[in-house]
């Protein structure tokens, strides 16, 4: 054997020692966080596929029922379950118990409130609360949702429930846009599921009445049995690397070491347009300038208000009460965060309480009950109590809790709950 070819040969195994060195290490750091975390070296994760929504042809989707899901993030890792019925709930009959005070809680992802554990999202804290006044909470929250999916999901399931009250977690940061189909197909894209794949009203001034645009069905179903393919249970629990606990740690320092607010890959406009004072900033040769973000962003407003409105009246047709609140969104609470929003987008004219204001005023007018509950989440903030997620700004459970509790004591004020 010649020098070179001992070299090579002293290079390969050198090569192949620092390679099992590291998948060592990596087996090291992966298994101790394990021990460390769970107390056991199994991935709690392991044989669970993703959160399923399955395709409606007149909401859009609607959660598949009876699943065991996992759910997982950068700051979170848990399994989430639905019922018969496909609610994040317990099972409920339709027919209300002799002597329980039903409370349909509608409202998109902060409601559904997946991103949570078991009996840690606002709807099952809520009942939690109010377990001693024979309260039932029944959680029709489903991710993603807008007002008018929001309304038809009511008067479809919820009002079978036989609810005393009808009570929905308005956000306006996602919900006012998504009343409006241009301003969603201008923020999603017109091959996103999010645009064409849900409901939206439309008004009809002649005859007074909405006409609903229904969702596309066939597309949305197309691409939901393509994912359906993507989840092989045997590829997902093979891909280790993804899955691991040193994977998601690296992706949490990862995250740390970017701005907090990074520039969006859509319109800034929509993203931030609920809290809009005007357009000015837009230059006027722009594709869409000053005058027709306007001239969106009240036709949403407009149509958001007669949703909100149109809920009301389902509810009180049935002898039954409404109310609803505003789930603050991390811009409207967390003060670094705003700081980092001015910072990066300095032209814009931010007003955060501007939706509270434009949904008090409107509730005020209709006498429907309203309230604004972005005071606690600011103390807590003021306080460095943290109530949300960093990469995908939901609540966390404290921030669940904190919303319940200050609804449970505004309702009170209302009297719209049974006496303790």
């Amino acid at each position: 054997m010649n020098i070179f070819q001992k070299r090579l040969r002293s290079g390969a195994v050198t090569l192949l020692l620092l390679l099992a060195s590291m998948a060592l290490a990596f087996l090291v750091l992966e298994f101790g966080l394990r021990l460390a975390l769970f107390g056991s070296l199994q991935w709690r994760q392991s044989g669970h596929l993703p959160f399923i929504r399955v395709p409606h042809s007149e909401l859009g989707w609607l959660p598949a029922p009876n699943q065991v899901a996992a759910e997982e993030a950068l700051e979170y890792q848990h399994l989430t379950t639905t019922n018969s019925k496909g609610l994040r709930d317990t099972h409920r009959a339709y027919e209300k118990p002799s002597g329980a005070y039903r409370i349909v809680v509608l409202g998109d992802s902060y409601m559904e409130a997946t991103h949570v554990p078991e009996g840690e999202g606002f709807p099952q804290v809520l009942e939690a609360l109010l377990a001693a006044r024979n309260v039932e909470v029944i959680n029709l929250g489903v991710g993603g949702y807008a007002t008018t999916a929001a309304w038809l999901y009511l008067r479809s399931e919820g009002m079978k429930y036989e609810p005393d009250l009808v009570l929905l977690g308005f956000y306006a940061e996602n919900d006012v846009h998504g009343n409006s189909p241009e301003l969603s197909r201008l923020f999603w894209g017109e091959d996103n599921i999010r645009y064409y794949g849900q409901p939206y009203a439309l008004w009809d001034s002649d005859n007074e009445s909405f006409e609903i645009r229904a969702p596309d069905y066939e597309r949305s179903y197309a691409g939901y049995q393509e994912r359906l393919a993507a989840y092989s249970p045997r590829l997902y629990q093979l891909d280790a690397l993804r899955k691991s606990l040193t994977s998601h740690l690296f992706q949490q320092m990862r995250l740390q070491l970017y701005t907090r607010v990074r520039p969006p890959g859509y319109d800034v406009n929509i993203h931030f347009g609920c809290y809009l004072t005007n357009f000015s900033h837009v230059p006027e040769d722009s594709e869409p300038g000053p005058d027709a973000y306007q001239e969106l962003w009240d036709d949403a407003w407009a149509i958001t208000k007669q949703q909100i409105a149109a809920i009301n009246d389902t509810a009180r047709k049935q002898g039954v009460h409404f109310a609803f609140f505003n789930a603050p969104a991390r811009i409207q609470f967390e003060s670094r965060y705003q700081e980092a929003v001015v910072e990066r987008f300095p032209a814009l004219s931010l007003d955060v309480d501007l939706p509270e204001r434009r949904l008090g005023a409107f509730a005020a007018r209709e006498n429907i009950p309203f309230v604004d509950i972005s005071p606690p989440f600011r103390e807590a903030d003021a306080a460095g109590r943290v109530v949300n997620y960093n990469h995908d700004s939901h609540w966390n459970a404290a921030g669940h809790r904190l919303a319940a509790t200050a609804v449970v004591a505004w309702l009170d004020e209302e009297n719209l709950l049974p006496k303790p």
